[in-house]
C-alpha cells in the first residue's frame, strides 16, 4: 500500500491542474476498486460452496448481459432495444442459475474456470483458445459429477487469484516481479481449498451423527417392540399351557373312572363265573356222593 501512495505523490508531483486532479481522483477509485475485488475474492475463495447459489445467480446475470449484448450487436438494436435485450436475458439466466442448482453450477464452473486458465496461459492464439474452453467444459461437466469437489476448488482458486492479482497491482509490483501475485495467489488458494473442505467434513460429520442416531433410536424402538413381543407369545403359551393342563386333568378323571367301572364290572363277572363254578363243584360233589351211597348198597 505505501508503494501504491509513492506511486501516486511521485506522478501527481509532475502534474498541475485539472489533470492532477482528475489522476488523483482515478487512483483513489483504483484502489477503492481493489480493495473490493480482494475482500470480494477472499469470501469466494473461503466460502464458495456455501456461497454456490448466489455465486451462480451472479455470474448468469452477468453472462445474461453478455449474451443480450451479443445478441443485440446480430440483430442490429441501437439504444434502448439493446438495454431492454440485455437486462431480459441477464434477468432470465440469473433465475434459472439461481433455482435450477445443476445448471448454475455448471454456468460457474465453465466461467471460472475459463478465467482461471486465461489468467494462466494469456490465450493470444486460437489454439491457446480452444485449450481454455476445453478446459473449460470438462471440469463443468465433472461439476455435475462430482459438485462439491470441483466447487471447492474452482472457487478456491478463483478467488485466490483475484485476491493475489489485485494485491500485487495495489502494492505497486510491475512486470518485473509479477510472479509474486501468482504465489500470494496460489498462498490464498491453498489455504481457501483446505479451508472450505475443513468446513465441509465437519458438516459431513454432523450429518453422520444425526444418521447414526436415527439409526439407534429406530433399533432402539424395534428391540422394544421386538421384546414386547416376545412377552405376549410367553403370556399366550403358559395360558394355553394351563389348557392343556386342564384337558389333561379331566380327561384322566374320565379314565380312571371309566377304568374303575372296568374293574368292577371284571369283578362281577368274576364273582359270577366263581359261584357257576362252587355250584357245578357242589353238584358234581352230590353226584358223587349219591353214586358213593348207591354203590355201598349195591355192595350190601
Amino acid at each position: 500500500m505505501e508503494m501504491a501512495w509513492s506511486v501516486e505523490d511521485n506522478i501527481l508531483r509532475g502534474m498541475d491542474g485539472p489533470t492532477s486532479v482528475f489522476l488523483a481522483g482515478s487512483f483513489q477509485a483504483a484502489v477503492i476498486s481493489f480493495a473490493v475485488i480482494i475482500a470480494v475474492g477472499v469470501v469466494i475463495c473461503l466460502f464458495g460452496l456455501k456461497l454456490v447459489r448466489i455465486l451462480s445467480a451472479l455470474i448468469g446475470l452477468a453472462a445474461g448481459v453478455c449474451i443480450g449484448i451479443a445478441i443485440a450487436s446480430v440483430l442490429k438494436f441501437t439504444g434502448m432495444q439493446t438495454l431492454i435485450a440485455s437486462l431480459v436475458c441477464a434477468l432470465v439466466l440469473a433465475v434459472l442459475c439461481a433455482v435450477i442448482r445443476k445448471f448454475g453450477i455448471f454456468v460457474l464452473t465453465l466461467i471460472s474456470t475459463m478465467g482461471i486458465v486465461s489468467s494462466l496461459l494469456w490465450p493470444r492464439t486460437w489454439i491457446l483458445a480452444g485449450v481454455c474452453a476445453a478446459v473449460s467444459l470438462i471440469m463443468s461437466v465433472l461439476s455435475i459429477l462430482k459438485t462439491e469437489a470441483v466447487v471447492t476448488v474452482v472457487t478456491g482458486i478463483s478467488g485466490g487469484l483475484s485476491a493475489g492479482m489485485s494485491i500485487a497491482a495495489l502494492i505497486g509490483l510491475n512486470e518485473k516481479n509479477w510472479w509474486i501475485g501468482y504465489v500470494i495467489s496460489a498462498a490464498l488458494a491453498l489455504i481457501g481449498i483446505w479451508f472450505q473442505f475443513m468446513m465441509q467434513s465437519r458438516k459431513i460429520g454432523k450429518k453422520e451423527k444425526v444418521y447414526s442416531r436415527q439409526v439407534r433410536e429406530e433399533v432402539s424402538m424395534e428391540s422394544e417392540v421386538e421384546r414386547a413381543r416376545l412377552i405376549l407369545e410367553d403370556d399366550e403359551e403358559d395360558g394355553e399351557g394351563e389348557d392343556d393342563s386342564d384337558i389333561v386333568i379331566g380327561s384322566g378323571k374320565k379314565n380312571k373312572e371309566r377304568k374303575n367301572k372296568k374293574n368292577r364290572r371284571d369283578q362281577k363277572e368274576k364273582g359270577k363265573k366263581d359261584g357257576k363254578k362252587i355250584k357245578k363243584d357242589r353238584g358234581s360233589s352230590e353226584d358223587q356222593e349219591d353214586d358213593d351211597i348207591t354203590f355201598i348198597n349195591e355192595e350190601l
